[in-house]
């Protein structure tokens, strides 16, 4: 079997969509996918065969101030409009099938973390309703989110305990996997957190394996991206990623941009489907 895993990284997000659209468009449907912040929400319409609606979702609303924007941030404790998204967006103006969604033999892994403990805490295709709550949770970044509460947790970005959970995938037996990158080869995620220190003791007082998971989290991104080529060495893993360097926000909302990340991701998908084939084939 060979799993499929998806990492983060907001709107470089784009560049999934347009690798998972390329699978899609030459029928590669992998049993298993792991999906973390972005790669979760990408991951939905890869289960759902909905190709370019993630690409809808990017060049057409990702600028909507309902979307994404300071004014959500003030009035809601978000930057992202998860209550649009995942509400008018989903249900409506981008209808999300479904039907397709818990029919389909695929399954889903939702990484998201756990305040209290400060460690990844996984959900499965079944536990994803009509309110998208493990995502949300998945996609919900620290301090310019609010906490998600779903079944007696209190959780977060899965980017901050597993942001590439390659690790997660061997654990439960898929011992061959495609990644998914949204960072170039030469990237190296500095040794600091994404916000400083006093923020976060400021804002999560009361979790402090919560902080602790967020100052070490450049050390676990780069050990899992480091596991991930090691794999690939061994041809246990086959990485796609980015054949240039995505220099963009996370909260980057301009169309033209994200539609150039998209279609670099579908250019760098069919370079290498020939790779993905045969690998699929010898496993």
């Amino acid at each position: 079997m060979v799993g499929l895993i998806l990492e983060g990284g907001g709107s470089r997000g784009a560049y999934t969509a347009g690798v998972l659209d390329v699978l899609a468009k030459n029928n590669i449907f992998l049993p298993v996918t792991y999906g973390v912040s972005a790669g979760a929400c990408n991951a939905l319409s890869y289960l759902s065969k909905q190709s370019k609606r993630n690409y809808k979702i990017f060049t057409q609303y990702a600028s909507d101030k309902r979307y994404c924007s300071m004014k959500l941030l003030r009035k809601t404790g978000s930057l992202f409009g998860f209550d649009f998204i995942f509400g008018e967006l989903a249900n409506k103006l981008l209808p999300y099938d479904f039907d397709e969604f818990r029919k389909t033999s695929m399954q889903l892994r939702v990484c998201t973390t756990d305040c209290n403990t400060g460690k990844a805490v996984f959900f499965d295709k079944e536990d994803i309703k009509q309110d998208f709550a493990p995502v949300i949770a998945s996609a919900s970044l620290p301090v310019i989110s609010n906490i998600v509460e779903f079944r007696n947790h209190k959780l977060l970005d899965g980017g901050v305990t597993a942001p590439i959970p390659i690790e997660y995938a061997i654990k439960d037996g898929i011992a061959k996997n495609i990644v998914v990158l949204t960072r170039d080869r030469s990237y190296i995620k500095k040794d600091k957190p994404d916000f400083p220190l006093f923020i976060l003791k400021s804002k999560y007082k009361q979790y402090p394996a919560l902080i602790e998971a967020m100052v070490n989290r450049a050390k676990v991104y780069n050990k899992e991206r480091e596991i991930c080529y090691s794999e690939q060495d061994n041809n246990n893993a086959l990485i796609i990623e980015p054949s240039s360097p995505i220099n963009i926000s996370r909260s980057c909302t301009k169309p033209e941009l994200l539609d150039e990340i998209y279609k670099m991701g579908v250019k760098d998908a069919e370079a290498r489907l020939v790779d993905i084939n045969r690998f699929i084939a010898l496993n």
